[in-house]
């Protein structure tokens, strides 16, 4: 998922020139990059864009034996609050891959481990926001999986484990406490796979425009 349309007749009118990084964090780079469109007359400068510079991140859903989903509710800085979310992080160069960084995450933040017959399934991935920012985000679900009762965060994490009904999910989005929107895209990502829920979701789009 996210295939990139390098190919398309739109990127292929884009050249990319030149690029320079102002500010360079861990986790993050600002970057100008310097692009021209064919149809530019040659003696116009190149189209300035600044992107976000990032390493990829991942989500997942982690769902207890008697059918519950773990949240983390957690301090976001940039919005000074707290945020219902499912456990994820950073894909690390020292992870083996993206079902390593899942499970890594899921562990670390909420203290739950896979049971020996859990499984792991990649829901999908996609841009988080391609018009800034150029890296992924992958989205998986895991199952089962219990609480050891012990995390591992880091000093600057304030994070609370939340188990909930999976039929809660729906009632925390309407009541405007389930908004980190990559949260919504892993939980699309599911809803999206070939079960009744795609279908229901592509008939009521249909209905939404017959029935004023």
């Amino acid at each position: 998922m996210a295939t990139e349309l390098k190919d398309d007749p739109i990127s292929t009118r884009w050249t990319l020139v030149g690029e320079k990084t102002f500010l360079d964090f861990p986790y993050l780079q600002i970057v100008e990059r310097n692009i021209r469109k064919v149809t530019d007359p040659v003696d116009q400068e190149p189209h300035r864009f600044y992107v976000l510079r990032s390493k990829d991140w991942c989500n997942v859903i982690p769902i207890t034996e008697d059918g519950k989903v773990v949240l983390v509710k957690q301090f976001r800085a940039g919005v000074l609050s707290a945020s219902y979310e499912f456990p994820g992080g950073v894909v690390e160069t020292s992870d083996a891959d993206i079902v390593a960084t899942a499970v890594r995450e899921m562990t670390e933040e909420t203290g739950y481990e896979l049971l020996p017959h859990s499984r792991t399934k990649i829901l999908g991935s996609s841009f988080p926001n391609p018009a800034l920012q150029d890296n992924r985000v992958h989205s998986l679900i895991v199952g089962p999986v219990k609480s050891t009762g012990i995390q591992n965060l880091d000093p600057q994490e304030d994070i609370e484990v939340v188990e909930i009904e999976i039929s809660e999910l729906p009632k925390l989005y309407r009541e405007g406490k389930f908004t980190h929107a990559l949260m919504l895209t892993t939980l699309f990502h599911f809803l999206m796979q070939e079960t009744p829920a795609a279908k229901e979701l592509i008939d009521g789009m249909h209905g939404f425009a017959k029935n004023p």
